[in-house]
């Protein structure tokens, strides 16, 4: 495998054992609170980060940063929502092909041509989806169960705008952007909190879950910028899609959830799209 792509497996599996532990504190905190600490968290490695490979930003660059930040810390307070109302093994499927979309449509529109197979991939998440939504109602599930589908495709859609913004920040850039585009995430859920008067501090049995999580996702915040600067951002971008498949084994391990027959048919259908888009 090419180390590019490689370190983009790597950083799928970062982000996938982030979203987990930011998930499982949502579960006892905000999750505008578990957002905010988790970035202040993941602020120092990114800081460390900075020290230790410096760059020349320019404003564009900055900005793309700042905006990167606003939809990546969104996409992540609604993945952390998701995971916290509803089944982890229906929400990180859905988060999944609605994120690799984002990118692919990008990467098309800066010149990337997918080949017939990747091309079946995107064909075949259509139908994963519906299987997915279909098992989702045949379960009876409450309101707050299946309002977990929409949730999570706005949290893929936007995590994937975040995969594309960063990838507008110049490769000379260094993780300056990375920085603005924290600071961004941390100032708009300051706002939020005091807006709604809520908890600044997740409770004891959430804290260490939520300071782990942000670390790894600035770690693999910090993977991707490299990786997806040296390789596809189509190809790349769908690797790192493939995060919520640890989200999911890690609940699977973690709370025993079980799938329906056609929730499983259609997690097998997201797969072999992903799989698809991949190696096409």
């Amino acid at each position: 495998m090419n180390p590019v792509y490689a370190l983009a497996a790597l950083t799928s599996v970062a982000f996938g054992g982030a979203d987990f532990l930011g998930g499982l504190a949502a579960r006892r905190a905000s999750a505008f609170t578990v957002t905010l600490v988790s970035a202040l968290a993941g602020l120092v490695t990114l800081a460390i980060a900075t020290a230790f490979i410096p760059g020349t930003a320019s404003r564009t660059d900055l900005l793309w940063g700042a905006a990167a930040g606003l939809s990546g810390g969104t996409g992540v307070a609604l993945l952390y929502r998701a995971l916290a109302i509803g089944p982890v093994s229906v929400a990180a499927p859905v988060i999944s092909v609605s994120m690799l979309a984002v990118p692919l449509v990008f990467g098309l529109a800066f010149g990337e041509r997918p080949s017939a197979l990747a091309l079946l991939g995107i064909a075949l998440a259509a139908p994963a989806l519906l299987l997915i939504t279909g098992a989702a109602a045949e379960r009876g599930a409450s309101p707050a169960s299946r309002s977990v589908l929409g949730v999570s495709l706005a949290s893929g859609v936007l995590l994937g705008g975040f995969l594309v913004m960063v990838r507008r920040i110049a490769p000379g850039a260094g993780f300056a952007p990375l920085v603005v585009a924290r600071l961004s995430t941390i100032a708009l859920f300051a706002a939020l909190i005091a807006a709604r008067r809520g908890a600044w501090w997740p409770p004891p049995g959430a804290r260490r879950s939520t300071l782990v999580s942000g670390l790894l996702d600035s770690l693999a915040n910090v993977a991707y910028f490299i990786a997806v600067h040296r390789g596809s951002l189509a190809l790349i971008g769908t690797i790192i899609s493939l995060s919520p498949a640890t989200t999911t084994l890690l609940a699977r391990a973690v709370f025993g959830e079980r799938w329906s027959r056609p929730q499983q048919a259609g997690l097998a259908l997201a797969a072999a799209s992903i799989v698809c888009i991949s190696l096409g």
